[in-house]
């Protein structure tokens, strides 16, 4: 049996964050987290995340440049990255996402967050508890 994935969000609204961490926890996935691109940044060369969850608008490096940043590096073209946004989908299109692999809409639905999140998984890294 293979461990769920481990997941990095990077959130800077404290309030999305507890709830993104807590029902992907309760789901069984290993969380890291990040209140701030740069930091996210490092946090994502510094550990393997498996997906990650990102904010667009974010303090000091916002979402569309913490990817540019990561898809920058080889190992980083593979693993998915996804808008975790409050944005309509036009707000989206008009915002040039097109290094994000999908999109997580804000405000969190608890009943189908880590579902949602476990679709962009490999199914070997998907957590089983749903």
């Amino acid at each position: 049996m293979s461990m769920p994935a481990h997941i990095l969000i990077v959130e800077d609204n404290e309030m999305s964050l507890a709830l993104a961490e807590y029902l992907l926890r309760q789901s069984g996935y290993s969380i890291a987290s990040a209140a701030d691109g740069a930091t996210g940044v490092h946090l994502a060369l510094e550990n393997t995340a498996h997906l990650i969850l990102c904010d667009l608008d974010l303090p000091v490096l916002d979402g569309p440049q913490l990817v540019s940043a990561l898809r920058a590096e080889r190992a980083w073209r593979k693993v998915p990255i996804l808008a975790f946004t409050a944005a309509s989908p036009s707000d989206i299109q008009r915002r040039t996402l097109a290094d994000f692999d999908g999109c997580v809409a804000k405000p969190i639905d608890p009943a189908s967050f880590a579902a949602t999140v476990g679709e962009y998984l490999a199914p070997e890294l998907r957590a089983c508890n749903r």
